[in-house]
């Protein structure tokens, strides 16, 4: 686990209301890990999102790299991208939004 990842796994969930999607409002179907239970987040904070992982919804962007989430300043914030960005080019771009 990254330094990054590290840091967050302390935090509380994203949406503590996890019935809505934070990012488009519509229902959430399922939660997200936001460290990557690959990189020891299986215990670290979700985010209640719709969609599932494999290619539907928020939950589906958010595997594959087009919706990014950090924490900064005791808030999280994300970013959508067109196109799919690594986490690390990411967090250099411009139009994070606070949730």
């Amino acid at each position: 686990m990254n330094e990054y990842y590290r840091a967050m796994m302390g935090l509380p969930d994203v949406n503590k209301r996890g019935d809505v999607c934070p990012f488009c409002g519509r229902t959430s179907t399922n939660a997200h890990h936001v460290v990557p239970r690959s990189q020891g987040g299986e215990k670290g904070p979700l985010v209640h999102v719709c969609g599932n992982g494999n290619e539907s919804g928020c939950h589906g962007e958010l595997h594959h790299h087009r919706l990014h989430l950090k924490a900064k300043d005791g808030c999280w914030w994300y970013l959508a991208t067109d196109n799919p960005v690594k986490l690390d080019r990411a967090m250099a771009m411009e139009g994070w939004v606070k949730l």
